[in-house]
């Protein structure tokens, strides 16, 4: 019996010992795993958690610094889901968006969610961040829009995308999960802000005045566009076509066939009718006269016949005797045609390219307004081109930037500015670092386009059922009806309704061009526009109104 126990007592103890060695060697085991590199790594990963809340590009700013996007806030909210949070989090959540969220909050992991209002909960951090467009979005056409991957796709986004997608404000939260990657209560995240958020590139548009032209013309105008320009250095202060679009509808824009919403009107080519009228007393100034021109007689009987061909005025009964100032007021087409045939084709050609017409406008990158079309020189050879083209008809095409280039030069004494969008770059929002000033040339002579200046200021202000007198200060310009040879389903000629012209009319301060799109009389689509936003800019800007005395001394 003795033996028989010592023999159990020894097994007993070898076994033990060889459970002891084996613990001994798994723990041993398990300490160099614990201590190996790749399972720390891995641990830290597991344990951390980094997501971002915000990822916003650099702004958009007016010439005064306002900005032009990112001007409304929408409140973004970082969860790391406990029991005591979740019913806080979903009372600041949209209702049709609740369930969502609700599901989210079970699973106890981390997540990012648009809510109503900043939401006061521990483990939970809401930041106002910028909705970038609003749904009437200022200046769309010239601002673009975005991809699904926040890259600039069209207009400044595009042309300044490097630029814009590398100046603006990131929020970062980083928490400590568990491994299952679910909030530990009483570990707080830690917040990151990298920039400033006020870094971006400044345009030379005052929101006031393209706020006004939107508003402006998207009640008086179905299709066309408005152009304001400063005619001493070619800054465009509003640019707008119409009809607009919302870049947070894009799909809508897009299959809108019928009326193009996304097209700016306002860099394209158009027939450009009367407007040219400007250009064509110039040239006639320069080659024929001052004197010669100013005191030219000529009765209108309602129709010219150039070589055959019968060219007919707006008035087919005739305005009777007019001189070059009532010519103008009266847009007489026979008048001008006779002016043209006395100046030649080939000096129209040449002063019209003085002035830029044919010639494309670089704003901004590869933002261009169009040079449009004019004759050959071969065409202008007939002398029912030369009619033509006297009161800008036939072949002669241009861009609303451009027509308004054009009145600048009349405004500013005969140099033609470089029209521009861009004024450079801000890294806070308040100081500018300006790009090189666009280079102007003498077009015409500052006797000629003075002169040019009364005389549309005459145009305006001696006639009281003039469309495009504003009530609150005085203006020049001419209108236009651009025949365009299409026709709509019924057979009616369309034709494009133009205004151009400046005001306050002593002292200008901007240039305004109205394309009214196959709207008809340019007296009764595009000039009504043009004197309202006169006097909506008069009003908001504090412009006193001069009295056009000076024109009207001149003028009679």
């Amino acid at each position: 019996m003795k033996n028989y126990t010592e023999s159990i007592f020894r097994r007993t103890s070898a076994i033990f010992a060889a459970m002891v060695l084996a613990a001994a060697g798994l723990v041993g085991q398990l300490s160099r795993i614990v201590a190996s590199d790749d399972l720390a790594q891995t641990a830290q990963a597991q344990s951390k958690y980094t997501f971002t809340v915000a990822d916003e590009r650099g702004l958009i700013y007016d010439c005064r610094m306002q900005p032009l996007v990112a001007t409304q806030q929408r409140w973004r909210t970082a969860v790391f889901p406990t029991p005591q949070n979740q019913q806080k989090v979903l009372d600041a959540v949209e209702l049709k968006r609740r369930a969502a969220v609700a599901e989210l909050l079970e699973t106890g992991k981390p997540f990012v969610t648009e809510t109503t209002k900043a939401v006061q909960a521990d483990m939970v951090y809401s930041f106002s961040v910028p909705e970038r467009y609003t749904e009437n979005q200022t200046a769309v056409h010239l601002i673009g829009y975005l991809d699904y991957t926040g890259s600039g796709v069209t207009g400044i986004e595009k042309e300044c995308d490097s630029l814009l997608s590398g100046s603006g404000q990131q929020i970062e939260v980083t928490g400590v999960l568990n491994a299952l990657q679910q909030t530990i209560a009483g570990i707080e995240p830690e917040v990151t802000v990298n920039g400033s958020g006020d870094a971006g590139v400044v345009l030379t548009l005052d929101r006031r005045i393209q706020q006004i032209v939107e508003s402006v013309g998207s009640r008086m105008l179905d299709k066309g566009a408005i152009v304001v320009l400063d005619p001493y250095n070619g800054q465009i202060r509003a640019m707008a076509s119409f009809p607009a679009y919302s870049p947070l509808h894009l799909d809508e824009a897009v299959g809108d066939e019928g009326n193009k919403p996304m097209l700016n009107r306002a860099l394209l080519g158009y027939s450009v009718g009367s407007t040219f009228k400007i250009v064509t007393a110039a040239a006639a100034m320069e080659t024929l006269g001052r004197e010669y021109c100013l005191t030219r007689k000529y009765t209108c009987e309602g129709a010219v016949d150039v070589y055959g061909q019968v060219f007919r005025c707006h008035l087919r009964s005739g305005h009777g005797e007019l001189d070059m100032f009532d010519a103008m007021r009266e847009s007489c087409n026979p008048w001008f045609i006779g002016l043209g045939q006395e100046t030649g084709g080939e000096q129209l050609l040449n002063t019209a390219r003085q002035v830029g017409f044919g010639e494309s406008m670089m704003l901004y990158g590869d933002i261009t307004a169009s040079g449009g079309t004019l004759p050959s020189e071969d065409s202008l050879q007939a002398p029912a081109a030369v009619a033509n083209f006297s009161f800008g008809q036939g072949e002669l095409t241009a861009s609303p930037v451009q027509i308004a280039r054009m009145t600048a030069a009349v405004v500013n004494g005969g140099k033609l500015v470089s029209p521009t969008l861009v004024l450079g770059t801000t890294d806070d929002g308040r100081t500018l670092q300006a790009s090189a000033l666009p280079v102007s040339r003498q077009a015409l002579s500052e006797e000629i386009t003075a002169q040019l200046k009364v005389m549309l200021a005459y145009a305006v202000m001696s006639d009281d059922s003039s469309g495009a007198r504003p009530e609150l200060v005085t203006a020049g310009g001419k209108t236009a009806t651009a025949q365009t040879g299409q026709y709509d389903e019924e057979g009616n000629e369309l034709e494009q309704g133009w205004f151009t012209g400046f005001f306050p009319a002593d002292q200008p301060q901007y240039v305004v061009t109205v394309l009214a799109e196959n709207e008809g009389f340019g007296n009764t689509s595009a000039a009504p526009v043009f004197a309202a936003i006169a006097d909506a800019v008069c009003v908001e800007l504090g412009l006193a109104a001069d009295d056009g005395t000076e024109e009207q001394q001149m003028a009679e």
